[in-house]
């Protein structure tokens, strides 16, 4: 078990700049990285392990500094898209590979530790190209367990897995972490599995730190779009999608009550009877059934604005083309880029 600290990290990858980034990975922690593609969620986990120069600040792993250590020398276990596996080598191979590097004499005992922990024993003699995409994940980490690191980073370890995989996938990650307090710092795009696993998140935007919290203040104020849309918000609109609205429209109604990076809220619902709320009225663009209900799509004064008809639905029902009213709770709007001084920090 190993305690990582990230001082002031900043790297350049040709005319990208990271950072600067603060980390404080305790035994048995797990922070998420978000942000849109080219946010520099990749460059900090490569930055980590070593694979681009720091250029500024400090990575030290129980208060030693191997800023300038080579990759095979931090112990760090890094698990990149795609996973690396060596195809021409078995999931046992695979799997003893690290401790193969190492000349480790136990290699074939430890492996098969592995091997029965990840339930992989059926598959042990398969080539990855035999395996489906959680079968592969599974060999992944047990490989990366297998070189015994003090820390495991691992860009979207979800991608590209159905529903089943990714809630496995998620239970062996809660093991790793209970079993072998190993930290870990994830890239993820999974907002479910992200607030199962995580204890902590980090929201990038073009290589700076937008936004650095708890789940409950990232759920309570998320810094911008791409947060507010990954923690659940179904309408999102930055400031420039809100600039041309009359006087009185829902569009200048908005814009009165957006924050620096815009304003987000959930799904309305259609007045059931005489209300206080602000009414709107959209033209219905599509509707579709789900668990929670109708939800509804409505162009209102050219925004595009998500309904939802909680269950138990009864007619008459939103028809295409058809015209709906709809009121927006005042209280549900989440203004954003506005810094709140709650969970760890902006």
């Amino acid at each position: 078990m190993s305690h990582w600290v990230v001082e002031g990290l900043e790297t350049d990858l040709d005319r990208f700049h990271l950072g600067p980034v603060n980390l404080d990975l305790e035994p048995g922690t797990a922070v998420a990285v978000l942000g849109a593609s080219g946010a520099g969620k990749t460059t900090l986990l490569r930055t980590l392990a070593g694979f681009l120069r720091t250029r500024r600040g400090r990575i030290l792993r129980d208060g030693v500094d191997i800023s300038e250590w080579m990759p095979e020398e931090r112990g760090l276990g890094y698990v990149p898209q795609g996973l690396g596996l060596l195809p021409h080598r078995t999931v046992a191979g695979n799997i003893r590979y690290p401790m193969d590097l190492r000349g480790r004499p136990d290699a074939a005992r430890r492996a098969q530790e592995l091997i029965d922990r990840f339930h992989l024993t059926p598959l042990a003699h398969r080539y990855p190209v035999r395996l489906s995409g959680g079968e592969q994940q599974r060999v992944a980490i047990a490989r990366a367990l297998a070189a015994e690191p003090g820390l495991i980073v691992w860009d979207e370890p979800w991608q590209a897995l159905d529903v089943v995989a990714r809630h496995e996938l998620g239970l062996v990650l809660h093991e790793v972490r209970e079993t072998d307090r190993v930290p870990m710092v994830v890239v993820t795009h999974d907002p479910s599995l992200a607030f199962s696993v995580a204890d902590s998140f980090v929201v990038l935007h073009e290589g700076r730190v937008r936004k650095q919290c708890d789940a409950a203040t990232l759920l309570r104020a998320p810094s911008d779009p791409f947060a507010a849309r990954f923690v659940g918000y179904e309408n999102v609109y930055d400031p420039d999608a809100l600039d041309g609205g009359a006087s009185g429209s829902l569009r200048s109604w908005l814009r009165e009550r957006e924050g620096p990076e815009g304003i987000a809220f959930p799904c309305p619902g259609l007045p059931a009877g005489p209300t206080t709320l602000p009414l709107w009225e959209g033209t219905v663009r599509s509707a579709r059934p789900g668990p929670p209900g109708l939800t509804v799509e409505v162009v209102s004064d050219g925004l595009l604005v998500m309904l939802r008809i909680p269950p138990p639905v009864t007619p008459p029902l939103p028809t295409l083309g058809g015209r709906v009213r709809f009121g927006i709770d005042p209280a549900t709007l989440q203004p954003l880029g506005i810094s709140s001084r709650s969970g760890m920090g902006t």
